[in-house]
């Protein structure tokens, strides 16, 4: 009979492509790791997997047997969330994972709700970029990642559950003093003779702007190519570019008065998602963190509202008093 574990390694194996990253995962050491696949080669009779540059990569076998395996896998799982659930206690371990804007907004709030009202929740947060994170809840190193729109989840998608958390809209970022600063809106066209500085390290999002830019007839004038979000809102400040970012990101910006932070139009939008192992939200403890993670998104959502009504309101009276 095959051996579940063995089973599971050869599923993180695949996910995470070499045998070190595998032993981390599961805290063992990588001999013991190798010699539990080699152990599994041997039941199936059958060459699972072969290195491949730095890594390994799983033969058509393999592949096989980890497709065959995940409905197992997944069975299990839900097995033990509905053992979980029939103690019905809001307690244990829960990993989190989330990427910076969603890391600096909603992680800080869900904790503070789930502590006061579930203090024996042992809860754990890691910051990570939405691939790592999903690579992560594939290989049930955290619970819960939440992770956005801007990069493929397809390879895992037989393995994982995605669930819609927030839609974020795109905003444009500039100096207070900007001629298009009071505006409720602005068109990227109108954005053609502006000099940019863009965040090089997110290219889903640099893509997806360049993109707009050529819908709108022009290339966009790159003078301030940035590592980061926030070397990207320092050259803003200075007021000899403009920028595009995600809105969630520019909570400090939008009350900063410095900035000036206006929608874009047309609409761009990135989705963000909570990923996490097939029926693994039966859990009490997973359960009661994805209600607090819905509640805290609502409030936020509320406030929002509220600060781009704010920020309408002295925009509009900034015009009526020029």
């Amino acid at each position: 009979m095959l051996n579940l574990s063995r089973l599971h390694l050869l599923s993180e194996l695949a996910v995470l492509g070499t045998i070190a990253k595998v032993a981390e995962a599961v805290n063992l050491t990588r001999p013991a790791v190798s010699q539990q696949l080699a152990i599994l080669e041997q039941e199936t009779g059958a060459v699972l997997f072969e290195r491949s540059g730095r890594g390994v990569r799983l033969t058509l076998a393999g592949e096989s047997l980890v497709a065959r395996s995940a409905k197992v896998l997944d069975l299990v799982n839900e097995i033990e969330a509905d053992l979980a659930s029939a103690k019905g206690a809001v307690a244990g371990e829960v990993r989190i994972s989330a990427f910076g804007s969603v890391a600096t907004t909603f992680i800080p709030a869900v904790f503070e709700d789930l502590l006061r009202e579930f203090p024996q929740l042992d809860l754990r947060f890691e910051e990570l970029e939405p691939g790592e994170s999903l690579k992560a809840a594939a290989a049930k190193q955290v619970d819960l990642a939440l992770v956005d729109d801007s990069i493929s989840a397809e390879a895992l998608a037989s393995m994982l559950y995605f669930r819609p958390v927030y839609e974020d809209h795109f905003s444009v970022v500039m100096a207070a003093n900007h001629r298009l600063a009071k505006e409720a809106s602005i068109q990227v066209s109108e954005l053609s003779s502006e000099n940019w500085a863009i965040n090089r390290n997110a290219q889903t999002y640099k893509a997806q702007i360049v993109n707009a830019c050529h819908e709108a007839g022009y290339t966009p004038r790159v003078v301030a190519s940035c590592r980061n979000m926030a070397a990207t809102l320092e050259m803003v400040r200075t007021g000899y570019v403009v920028t595009v970012l995600p809105a969630l990101a520019l909570r400090a910006a939008a009350a900063d008065p410095a900035f000036a932070v206006v929608p874009v139009a047309p609409l761009m939008v990135r989705r963000i998602f909570v990923a996490m192992v097939q029926g693994t939200f039966r859990r009490p403890a997973i359960a009661a963190v994805l209600r607090a993670l819905d509640g805290v998104v609502a409030r936020f959502a509320g406030t929002t509202q509220s600060l781009n009504s704010d920020a309408r309101a002295k925009r509009t009276e900034g015009v009526l008093s020029d």
